[in-house]
């Protein structure tokens, strides 16, 4: 690559979870891919890298598989074997069991930093991808036949011509402002409060997912005997129990959770983060895709948010090298591809901003003749294999047209 001008096939903008794993998909065909972060990958300090858990749906541990990147990250990795779905001070539950389904796993926890640590890494060794971090965006030109981006770095000025553009820098995306593209916003007035705690009895692979008055709260398991919890509260009762002594705040919570895994020992270090469903009303433009947040940010209800977006980029892979198979000449950003991209993908994003909108709507009207109601249904759903199948089967992320990768095959026919 000339070093004043950077000539690509894809130029991707964010380096985060979603960003960096699109990297790694296309340097396995040899696409040559610039990849464009603004802080230094090595300090992962990013709010992508940061201590919180991503849970990974069965589907999403293929996609990691097919691409090489799941051996490192498995001895880091906590199996879920079940799901318990409750209300609570209500009856009525569902649980989702790997064993039913015929999987060793309904998927798996792992720290973000982990996910992190290990895919940059492995981008430095392809001569395929430049990686320009620390570096911004400065500039965008969208002509007919490529993209022009200016950076900055070290308070130097470089250009990058692409095929085809790759917005993957978060639910406030620059590149989608900057394309004019509109997005939606749903304000949940909530706040996520995220925290690792010890417990006294052993997860053993049970995840739960709670339904209270202040909404959704979630138990995750983690390696040693650890859960990883986001709690669900309005902004000014999570600012509150952030502020809390740790006796307090654990018996806070003790209270809300109850005792399924016994009690809840000690808690780590408490965060919190403002709840809002983002979507793009377009997920491709002239020469553009978005991926990740930049295309849809979820509520964390059911835990779909990368997940989604890990089947965005697996997708987006498959048709990229697909078309570089078919000869080196292959313009990358060609409309036909970036039409089939959105035919293929609008669906399973649209299901899936839909049913996490509609959980937290659902359990969030405090009404007893409602709440009897969730409860029967929850009871039905436990009851009836079909539907809890159903449930299960987009809990995994196997629903819908499926990438390769994500049906446990490579990345190239």
């Amino acid at each position: 690559m000339n070093r004043d001008a950077l000539r690509c096939d894809v130029l991707i903008v964010g380096g985060g979870l979603a960003g960096s794993t699109l990297a790694h998909a296309l340097a396995q065909a040899s696409i040559r891919t610039v990849l464009l972060e603004e802080r230094d990958p090595g300090c992962l300090a990013q709010p992508s890298f940061d201590d919180r858990v991503t849970a990974l749906a069965n589907g999403s541990q293929r996609i990691l598989q097919g691409l090489g990147i799941w051996p490192e990250l498995a001895a880091s990795a906590e199996p879920i074997e079940s799901i318990h779905i409750s209300e609570r001070g209500y009856f009525g539950t569902t649980r989702i069991l790997a064993e039913e389904e015929g999987v060793p796993a309904l998927g798996y926890t792992i720290q973000n930093r982990v996910l992190g640590r290990t895919i940059w890494p492995k981008l430095l060794a392809f001569d395929s991808v430049a990686c320009q971090a620390p570096a911004t965006l400065d500039s965008l030109t969208i002509e007919e036949d490529e993209v022009t981006a200016t950076i900055m770095s070290d308070g130097c000025t470089r250009d990058v011509r692409a095929k085809l553009l790759v917005a993957a820098d978060g639910a406030r995306s620059q590149v989608r402002q900057a394309l004019g593209i509109v997005a939606l916003e749903d304000a949940y007035d909530q706040k996520a409060v995220i925290v690792n705690c010890e417990i006294e009895v052993a997860h053993a692979g049970r995840a739960f997912e709670r339904f209270t008055p202040t909404g959704p709260l979630a138990f995750l398991p983690l390696r040693n005997s650890r859960v990883a919890v986001v709690w669900t509260l309005n902004p000014a009762e999570a600012d509150r129990v952030i502020g809390l002594k740790d006796v307090e705040f654990l018996d806070e919570l003790q209270a809300a959770f109850g005792y399924r895994l016994g009690r809840i020992e000690r808690a780590g270090s408490r965060a919190a983060f403002p709840l809002t469903r983002v979507r793009s009303t377009a997920v491709t433009a002239r020469r553009t895709v978005l991926v990740g947040n930049a295309a849809v940010s979820l509520h964390p209800v059911a835990g779909q948010g990368f997940n989604l977006a890990l089947r965005d980029i697996a997708a987006l892979a498959e048709m990229l090298t697909d078309a570089h198979r078919g000869g080196k000449a292959t313009d990358m950003g060609n409309s036909h591809l970036l039409d089939g991209y959105e035919a293929w993908r609008v669906r399973d994003q649209r299901r899936v901003a839909t049913f996490t909108h509609g959980l937290v709507r659902l359990f969030g009207y405090e009404s007893r003749p409602l709440a009897v109601a969730r409860g029967l249904g929850l009871m039905a759903l436990d009851l009836l294999p079909g539907a809890k199948k159903r449930l299960a089967r987009q809990t995994m992320g196997l629903t819908g047209r499926l990438p390769r990768l994500a049906r446990g095959l490579p990345l190239a026919p």
